[in-house]
């Protein structure tokens, strides 16, 4: 990439990310703007805990950011931009699990999603029993694994919703994410383990915490962290809404 002024290009990557959804959050059909008041608590107790997970690797050394396309600003030793990440991914990606059930009329992973979880607990276990050492995947895989036993049940009823939006949600993923750690289509095979160096990081992952698996740039550990945080919102939002629900059968 030429040398030139990218200081905000985190910050595009995040306005990119939420832009559309938030402006079909207005959609009659959707009617996101109707689920903020379960969706920003949620995300403030969600975020918190993956930024303060976040500022531990960061000082840890697990991944690290590129000051040539940050604007400058930190918080809690994170680039703003970081931060910021934990809104619009979040708001981008709940928005998508709505808008798919308001659209959808019969979701084709309806009869899939305990094959689905039971696939990803197994996946996780077999990624923290191999690779225990590494801090970003071990982790990630062990919260996973938790969080998936714990959807099959108490939250069944929306698995097959959240394992939609998720797929619909991967390509999008890739992408950003891609940029953020050095996406080059032409150069990249779709699957490789050589990435212990990428050109033009935004965000850079230590090689030694994570699988060293990529699509594209972006390190499959991703899906599964996607999932993690994805599903704790999903899993946030739709406890709010069933305990009012049962307080307004009650009152």
């Amino acid at each position: 990439m030429e040398e030139a002024n990218l200081h905000g290009l985190y910050l595009m990557v995040d306005l990119a990310v939420i832009a559309l959804p938030f402006l079909l959050s207005f959609d009659k059909k959707v009617a996101f703007f109707k689920e903020w008041k379960y969706f920003l608590p949620v995300n403030l107790a969600v975020g918190a805990f993956f930024i303060a997970w976040d500022v531990w690797f960061t000082k840890a050394g697990v991944w690290a950011f590129n000051p040539d396309y940050l604007l400058g600003p930190t918080c809690f030793g994170l680039p703003i931009e970081e931060c910021l990440f934990f809104f619009c991914i979040p708001y981008a990606s709940v928005f998508t699990y709505f808008a798919l059930r308001a659209y959808v009329k019969r979701n084709p992973l309806q009869n899939a999603d305990s094959t689905l979880n039971i696939a990803g607990i197994i996946v996780c276990f077999l990624l923290v029993l191999n690779f225990s050492g590494r801090w970003y995947v071990a982790i990630t895989s062990f919260l996973t694994f938790f969080s998936l036993l714990w959807v099959m049940q108490k939250f069944k009823r929306w698995s097959a919703d959240l394992w939609l939006a998720l797929l619909v949600l991967l390509f999008p993923q890739i992408l950003s994410n891609g940029i953020l750690t050095g996406l080059d289509f032409w150069n990249y095979p779709l699957l490789h383990s050589d990435a212990s160096i990428i050109l033009d990081q935004i965000v850079w992952y230590h090689p030694g915490h994570n699988t060293g698996w990529r699509i594209f740039s972006m390190p499959v550990d991703d899906i599964i962290y996607g999932y993690l945080l994805i599903g704790m919102h999903v899993a946030g939002i739709e406890a709010l809404k069933e305990r009012e629900s049962r307080k307004q059968r009650l009152g």
